[in-house]
């Protein structure tokens, strides 16, 4: 009976590890060996966990315009306010640049962004790191 407990004790554990590292983990979701840049207007700034995210409206090269879902992934609130972000850093229709991973899935428009912060369209600092 003791060793049931601890056999299923340590299967709840290896589970529940899994889990974690999957919710977490960008790759299969995000190609991590391209990186793109993208201008547009943002649409809307969700601040708030577990991940930060907004939607930027870009204007493709054939002039169709697509919303892309950019995501901060392993980011949670409190350690984008360590680099300088707050609940009004992004405001609707600012024009903005930013940097990321693109998503794998064709057709589709999503974007990591991780260590570099976004811009103004004129490529001056939208966020100025706290000293």
């Amino acid at each position: 009976m003791k060793l049931f407990k601890i056999l299923f004790a340590g299967l709840g554990l290896t589970l529940l590890s899994q889990t974690g590292f999957a919710h977490h983990s960008t790759s299969g979701i995000y190609d991590q060996t391209a990186d793109i840049e993208l201008k547009g207007t943002v649409k809307e700034w969700r601040f708030v966990n577990p991940h930060p995210s907004f939607k930027l409206t870009v204007v493709d090269d054939k002039g169709v315009s697509h919303d892309w879902d950019i995501s901060y992934g392993g980011s949670a609130v409190t350690h984008l306010k360590k680099r300088g972000y707050d609940a009004t850093t992004f405001k609707i229709g600012d024009q903005i640049i930013v940097k990321g991973n693109p998503t794998l899935a064709k057709d589709t428009y999503g974007l990591l962004v991780e260590r570099i912060n976004p811009t103004k369209a004129d490529g001056s600092p939208l966020i100025l790191a706290k000293p």
